[in-house]
């Protein structure tokens, strides 16, 4: 067996083995059997661990979900209101007015949820379960249409019109902010004027509008504001960035 030789760790001087102090300068001798180890080298490394990353819903399955729960909460209601009137009139009487009224939210909520990148597609399905609404709820009393062609169908139209309108100029304008709720408040203020034109020219037999003006005017108020707040700050801040402020 090979013997181990100590030195002195500050002058190197070699020290006999029984020695605890260097005989130079004093120093304790540490022998090499004392010593313990500063760290542990592993021979080999740790396996890898596996990474286990949740797959999430995508936003299309997120939006199917949503509708299906959607249409099962409006189908119970539904079959409720149906059972009932089945079951105390023999027959559907009142719950036509719940059962479609429940069937034309599922088409409002459908359309945007199913199709929401197909603007043709979603715009017929937000226009035309409405028109078909308002002729059952006009077949109702007496099974003939009275005022569906006369007051239903302008009032429909002047909705899709002016909110297909709001929509595409919000969607076209680049700079978007408070100037997106003041088109939001121009075409309340629009169909509100279009809808008392309707309904009055219809009750009085001759044209005219009267409550839609006070609607109309605060609307331009308020919506002429938030246009010179927006473009007000929007040139501040063009402004700024040129003088680097």
């Amino acid at each position: 067996m090979t013997e181990i030789k100590t030195f002195c760790s500050r002058c190197g001087v070699e020290v006999e083995p029984h020695k605890t102090k260097c005989p130079l300068c004093g120093t304790s001798i540490q022998h090499a059997e004392e010593e313990e180890p500063t760290s542990y080298i592993k021979k080999y490394p740790d396996e890898p661990a596996v990474k286990t990353e949740k797959v999430g819903r995508t936003a299309k399955q997120k939006r199917r979900l949503i509708w299906e729960v959607i249409s099962v909460s409006l189908l119970i209601p539904l079959l409720i209101t149906l059972f009932i009137d089945l079951i105390v009139n023999k027959t559907v009487t009142w719950s036509i007015y719940s059962i479609s009224s429940l069937i034309l939210a599922w088409f409002l909520i459908s359309a945007p949820l199913l199709f929401p990148n197909k603007i043709p597609i979603l715009y017929i399905g937000e226009t035309l379960p409405p028109a078909i609404f308002l002729l059952v709820i006009d077949k109702i009393e007496d099974g003939q249409i009275n005022w569906l062609l006369q007051v239903g169908l302008p009032i429909e139209a002047v909705v899709a019109v002016i909110a297909a309108i709001v929509i595409i100029g919000s969607i076209k304008i680049k700079n978007k902010g408070l100037n997106i709720a003041a088109f939001i408040l121009f075409g309340t203020g629009l169909i509100s004027l279009g809808i008392d034109f309707i309904v009055t020219s219809y009750i009085r037999g001759k044209f005219g509008v009267s409550w839609s003006l006070y609607v109309i005017a605060s609307t331009i108020v308020i919506g002429g504001f938030l246009m010179y707040i927006h473009y007000r700050l929007m040139k501040n801040t063009k402004l700024q960035r040129k003088l680097q402020i």
